[in-house]
């Protein structure tokens, strides 16, 4: 997209979202950076659904919350950790290609889905409303297609057992939480592990021979002072910020102040980001 193009786009988004007067803006993007910093590649796939269910209603009604992922190969999606009222939901999997159910349409489509009231709403996506396989019946839902390499990789989706309580930003927050959540499996890609841990499976993370970095790469690694690129390269390891400060004798405060300034040298808006693009610059391999 033209820088243009974006810039118009934003504005046309920001003029119909943020002109509300009755969202907390600034209370809203606080809890998604928050959900951003515990979404840590080390975490298996039902750990970072359960961290961010955990989170993520006190920005929108998830009575039921799901990550699935996309097999391509077997045509299925997969559900592991679904959450429904605070309960995990048995692991199961969807058909991909059924004509029945709204996780598949959402993925043969690539396309977002938005339904207030799916009793009366669901002929848009289906010819005949589905029973769902397990959980309760819902009366809305919200499900958004993910996207890793330009390829679906799955979706992410909440429903509930209320109808009408979802508005537009609330489809443009599930987005956001479904980059978080592609970037943690994309490190799991990079490191190479399955989505789900195997004792023994963590990747030994090492730092670069900076002297040996492309021109480009290592101006940008100047400016992170010793102490960022040590908290860098814990970050990259799957720390939280608590174990960070015990392993460096400083206090949890101390560490967000040296996130906050990693982040704003390397032009990042988290934890993932950050991680990502320090494995895209090659100081970690």
């Amino acid at each position: 997209m033209k820088k243009n193009s974006f810039d118009n786009a934003f504005a046309s988004w920001n003029n119909s979202v943020t002109g509300r007067t009755d969202i907390d803006w600034t209370e809203q993007l606080r809890i998604l950076n928050d959900i951003a910093d515990l979404i840590t590649p080390e975490l298996s796939l039902e750990e970072i659904t359960k961290t961010i269910y955990s989170n993520v209603n006190h920005l929108i009604d998830a009575f039921q919350f799901a990550v699935g992922i996309y097999n391509e190969g077997e045509g299925t999606i997969l559900y592991k950790g679904m959450i429904e009222d605070g309960k995990r939901i048995p692991n199961f999997s969807v058909d991909a290609m059924a004509d029945n159910r709204f996780a598949s349409w959402c993925i043969r489509n690539e396309v977002e889905m938005f339904m207030n009231d799916i009793d009366n709403e669901y002929v848009k996506y289906l010819k005949c409303k589905p029973v769902p396989l397990t959980g309760s019946n819902p009366g809305a839902a919200l499900y958004v297609p993910l996207k890793l390499h330009n390829k679906i990789a799955g979706l992410i989706t909440v429903r509930t057992i209320r109808k009408n309580v979802y508005k537009q930003h609330h489809l443009y927050i599930l987005k956001t939480v479904g980059n978080f959540v592609i970037r943690a499996l994309e490190l799991a890609s990079v490191s190479a592990r399955p989505y789900s841990k195997t004792e023994g499976s963590l990747k030994e993370w090492r730092w670069c021979n900076e002297e040996s970095l492309p021109l480009s790469s290592g101006k940008a690694l100047k400016r992170l002072t010793e102490r960022e690129k040590e908290v860098l390269f814990l970050l990259v390891t799957g720390l939280s910020n608590k174990a960070l400060a015990e392993r460096l004798f400083v206090s949890s405060v101390t560490i967000k102040t040296h996130t906050l300034n990693i982040y704003a040298k390397m032009d990042v808006a988290n934890r993932t980001a950050a991680i990502l693009k320090a494995v895209e610059f090659g100081w970690v391999y």
